[in-house]
């Protein structure tokens, strides 16, 4: 709890100005919000699928506004030294101690609640919430701003066809729908009561509690699959992550021996089988946790998997007004 002490008193320019923006809702006008799961392996384009969703779902027609922010997990990283060393050994470097990023050891989790807690309390993000995941960099969305335009038409189309808008322009009050989605790349650890949840290296008793937290804040939940040659690839294209005290770039073999090992100890219960190299996930299970796996096994181009988001959030709206 002491980062959480000092993250609470600090203040930053960005979060400030989104704060200001999104605040707690004046009196006279009336607030739904929604908070969707946006998981999936490493590098497999959840950031870029969530900043596509933030340029479509903020508008404003009628008497209606509808906006969208992202919440990072990654903005609940422990500090730089209190990040966990694992030990590993491979044939090609051989055994050495690594920090490990990608465990649910690394994360700092009442930091994690706190700010889940407040959004859903307050409809936005705690008034000096930090975000350094904003400052990391994505790959080409090879999604052009003519395609993102035409999605906020379609949107805003939808939106008026089903009378959202004009019931409330007869109205003295504004309806407010604002929709935060938490990217993240462990949401979905198994269940307590699954037969896979004391298999760990890691801390059992951080993972329950993460399953509840889950369980409790984030409907629905979405997970975009990638398989391990693309997250491969697509981690070795990147620079390196902001994080708090400094920059992290993957040591040598590092997504090899850390990122993939751990995202099969955490996903394997998705699976058929648990067989995460097999690439087919066990639906009946998926859906029995609120699981929604966008389909194509990794292999949908971004405006494919856009597509199917849309869809998503826009049902979600649907659920809930």
């Amino acid at each position: 709890m002491e980062r959480l002490a000092a993250i609470t008193r600090r203040q930053h320019s960005e979060s400030s100005s989104t704060g200001a923006e999104e605040g707690r809702a004046p009196a006279e006008a009336s607030l739904e919000t929604i908070i969707i799961g946006l998981s999936g392996p490493s590098s497999s384009g959840k950031t870029t699928l969530a900043r596509l969703l933030r340029e479509i779902f903020n508008l404003r027609i009628g008497g209606l506004k509808v906006s969208l922010a992202i919440l990072h997990q990654d903005d609940s990283y422990k500090t730089d030294k209190d990040i966990p060393v694992l030990s590993v050994t491979s044939n090609e470097f051989g055994t050495r101690e690594l920090q490990d990023w990608d465990c649910v050891d690394s994360l700092d989790l009442p930091l994690f609640e706190h700010t889940l807690r407040y959004l859903h309390d307050h409809g936005s993000l705690p008034p000096d919430s930090v975000s350094k995941e904003d400052e990391n960099s994505v790959g080409e969305s090879h999604v052009s701003s003519e395609d993102v335009e035409e999605w906020k038409t379609k949107v805003k189309s939808w939106l008026d066809d089903r009378g959202q808008a004009g019931k409330q322009e007869s109205k003295l009050e504004e309806k407010q729908i604002r929709i935060y989605i938490v990217d993240g790349f462990l949401l979905y650890p198994p269940a307590p009561s699954s037969s896979q949840a004391n298999t760990y290296p890691h801390t059992q008793e951080g993972l329950n509690h993460l399953h509840g937290l889950i369980q409790k804040f984030l409907q629905p939940k979405l997970f975009i699959p990638s398989t391990r040659q693309q997250t491969l690839t697509r981690r070795a294209a990147r620079s390196g992550y902001v994080t708090l005290e400094g920059f992290w770039t993957d040591p040598p073999g590092y997504v090899e021996d850390v990122v993939w090992p751990n995202y099969i100890l955490y996903h394997s219960w998705m699976y058929k089988d648990g067989n995460v190299d097999g690439e087919e996930f066990d639906d009946k299970v998926c859906e029995s946790q609120g699981l929604k796996v966008c389909p194509g096994g990794g292999q949908w181009k971004m405006p494919e998997v856009l597509e199917w988001a849309v869809q998503q959030v826009k049902e979600s709206i649907e659920a809930r007004v």
